[in-house]
C-alpha cells in the first residue's frame, strides 16, 4: 500500500477515505524575445512552446538549471487544498494603506 502525506501540513492522507489533491507547479524564466522585429502574426507560438517544452523535458541537457525552468509536484489533503485554492500564491497578502479623503 502507497502512503501518501500532505506536502502542507505533512499530515498523512487516508486515500481509501478521503479525497488527495495533486497540485503541479511548472516554473519557466521570461527571456526577452531576440527577434523583436519579426510581425508577430508570422509567429508559430505553439511551436516555439512545444520547442521549449521539449528542451526543458531533456534531463541530460545541463544547461537548463532551476533559475531558468523547474517542474513540481504536491500531494494535498482537502484542508490544504482549499487553503491553497483561496490564496495560490502563499499566504502573504498585500495590504494598502488608503487615506481617509
Amino acid at each position: 500500500m502507497i502512503h501518501y502525506s500532505c506536502d502542507r501540513c505533512k499530515r498523512s492522507i487516508d486515500s481509501f477515505n478521503e479525497l488527495r489533491y495533486v497540485v503541479r507547479m511548472e516554473v519557466s524564466a521570461c527571456m526577452a524575445d531576440v527577434e523583436a522585429c519579426q510581425d508577430e502574426a508570422e509567429r508559430d507560438h505553439l511551436l516555439e512552446i512545444h520547442e521549449i517544452l521539449e528542451r526543458a523535458e531533456d534531463a541530460a541537457d545541463e544547461l537548463i538549471s532551476e533559475d531558468v525552468y523547474r517542474r513540481q509536484r504536491f500531494d494535498l489533503c482537502p484542508e490544504c487544498y482549499r487553503r491553497f485554492l483561496k490564496r495560490p500564491l502563499g499566504e502573504s497578502t498585500i495590504e494598502f494603506d488608503f487615506s481617509e479623503n
